[in-house]
């Protein structure tokens, strides 16, 4: 197993320099690539149109309930995931919703839908329990 895996973000000015990049795990380089499926919108990749989450197609979506609402992302990251990240098998997703303070200034404070994301599985390569979670703020999106 002499897989290099390269961290993000990467740092073009050393490869173009013939440097070593930084390097990471198995584990971290599917989180960091679990990270960029997530925060990409359908469309943006230029070379794959099918690239990212339909998460950003929901983003302003009032008018639809949230166990609704969580079974179209988790429907769409799952596909995404299934397409894109084909080091991981069993794959596992689970999506909860809550309102959240959070600061946007000085003393100015605003509340947003948090979406909560777990994504379980098992590396394929290994057979080692993987799992990622992370959460975001919806309307509109944005990530911390």
């Amino acid at each position: 197993m002499n897989d290099i895996y390269y961290s993000l973000p990467l740092r073009f000015g050393k490869l173009c320099e013939k440097k070593d990049h930084e390097h990471c795990s198995l584990k971290e380089s599917i989180s960091q690539h679990l990270y960029l499926i997530i925060t990409t919108a359908l469309g943006d990749c230029l070379y794959d149109e099918t690239f990212g989450c339909s998460i950003w197609d929901s983003d302003f979506n009032n008018k639809i309930n949230d166990s609704r609402l969580k079974e179209e992302i988790k429907s769409g990251l799952c596909l995404s995931i299934k397409n894109h990240e084909n080091r991981l098998d069993d794959l596992g997703i689970e999506i909860s919703f809550s309102q959240a303070l959070i600061g946007v200034g000085e003393n100015v404070t605003c509340m947003k839908k948090k979406l909560d994301l777990k994504v379980t599985g098992r590396l394929a390569q290994t057979d080692e329990p993987f799992a990622f979670s992370g959460y975001f703020f919806m309307g509109p999106l944005s990530y911390y």
